[in-house]
């Protein structure tokens, strides 16, 4: 009896963790100037091993979605993890989120963290706007911040360009 309610219990407990929350996704980009592609929202936990190296630096495939600033080859390769995107109305291609704008989507969101990322500038340059947010507790508000992954300097190097430079508001549908 009790190895049936210690697997009873253990399905209840896997059935849970896969439960996914509906929840709708607001994004405005507060840059002064400038488009950001579709904000990506993916699984952190999940899609980690399909964005940085094991020694911590971004993997090729991120590198080059983050420089052509169109996601879907490597969210291609990590389709468990892939939220959805947030699709802007400026362009072209009409899915950019231009400098005030904001758009959003309904979405339903796996796992315990989430991560966003979207090309920093998309008409040039090499940086990346970038976050996570424990979404465990429930909806709520993450400030994202940009970051120039080295790559046009040669240094490969990760550093931080400005704070706070897309909200997104998270809100259970």
């Amino acid at each position: 009896m009790k190895t049936l309610i210690t697997a009873a219990t253990l399905a209840v407990c896997a059935a849970s963790a896969a439960t996914a929350n509906d929840y709708n996704i607001s994004v405005t980009n507060n840059m002064a100037e400038g488009v950001i592609a579709p904000l990506i929202v993916v699984d952190a936990v999940k899609a980690s091993p399909v964005m940085f190296t094991p020694e911590g630096g971004l993997s090729e495939a991120f590198v080059t979605t983050i420089l052509e600033g169109d996601p879907r080859p490597m969210n291609g390769t990590m389709p468990d993890a892939v939220a959805g995107p947030v699709l802007g109305k400026s362009g072209p291609p009409g899915v950019l989120i231009a400098a005030g704008e904001t758009a959003s989507a309904d979405m339903f969101l796996f796992g315990d963290v989430i991560r966003f990322y979207a090309k920093g500038d998309y008409t040039d340059g090499d940086s990346v706007i970038s976050g996570v947010y424990d979404i465990s507790m429930g909806g709520g508000t993450v400030l994202l911040n940009r970051y120039d992954i080295g790559h046009t300097e040669g240094t490969n190097e990760i550093t931080l360009v400005d704070e706070g430079v897309v909200e997104v508001v998270i809100t259970a549908n």
